[in-house]
């Protein structure tokens, strides 16, 4: 019977601890602008390269899943395809001012990780929970959507976040492992809506910082891997928040 506080095939989803916020992104050291410039033409430029490549990230992260889901990935096949995505991972930071390779390494890397998702889909798909999944990906979308927005037009200034960012991150892996031997609604409940806030964070830090870049593929390549990896956390956990309360709903 389909769990939603134990939603992976192969008992708790080892996915959700994989990438946590930028340490686990982009390890590239971004080219900021010069001071006076900030706010010009040329962070426009560098939004508008990140859109794209995000939107072809999730396209290949899409069809990663499509091939997950159809090839029935076993729980060894996994951990393949989770070890292939840290060294393409690696590999990314350290060629990512190659032109050409750090574009391939990059839709390498997300279809890697749509194809890690494909035995997650299969699970909510088998145990008929199709629409969780078109809820969360909604939720999703529009929620960094709407981040992103306010990040990008608002005067407030996220700079200052990240420390508090990282440091919640560090309580919210902490707090993960321990809910592996800890089985409560509750507290993955808690837990969870935990995650959406440190990942909304992440999005207001990363959109706003493109602001203070140059405009270079490079720092664009960046930015993408490390929104996609933050986006797709808050996916995760907005899905898991969805599988615990549809899960209340029946008892």
């Amino acid at each position: 019977m389909f769990n939603p506080r134990n939603n992976y095939p192969y008992g708790n989803n080892p996915y959700n601890n994989r990438y946590r916020g930028d340490q686990f992104g982009s390890r590239y050291q971004y080219q900021t602008l010069p001071y006076g410039y900030q706010g010009a033409a040329a962070p426009s430029g560098l939004i508008g390269k990140v859109m794209g490549l995000l939107a072809f990230s999730f396209i290949f992260a899409t069809l990663g899943t499509l091939v997950g889901f159809t090839m029935g990935l076993t729980f060894n096949g996994y951990w393949i395809v989770a070890i292939a995505g840290f060294v393409v991972l690696i590999a990314l930071n350290i060629l990512i001012q190659k032109p050409g390779i750090n574009l391939f390494l990059l839709y390498l890397f997300t279809f890697l990780e749509g194809l890690a998702l494909g035995p997650l889909v299969s699970v909510y798909l088998s145990a008929g929970l199709g629409n969780i999944l078109g809820q969360a990906f909604v939720i999703t979308a529009l929620t960094s959507l709407g981040l992103g927005l306010y990040a990008w037009t608002t005067k407030r200034d996220f700079s200052r976040i990240g420390d508090y960012l990282f440091f919640g991150l560090i309580l919210l892996i902490v707090t993960g492992l321990i809910g592996i031997f800890f089985h409560s609604t509750l507290f993955s409940l808690v837990i969870s809506f935990f995650g959406v806030a440190i990942f909304s964070g992440y999005v207001l830090f990363y959109v706003q910082r493109a602001k203070y870049m140059a405009d270079t593929l490079p720092n664009a390549i960046g930015l993408t891997v490390s929104i996609f990896i933050t986006v797709l956390n808050l996916f995760l956990y907005i899905l898991q928040i969805l599988s615990i309360m549809r899960g209340d709903n029946r008892r």
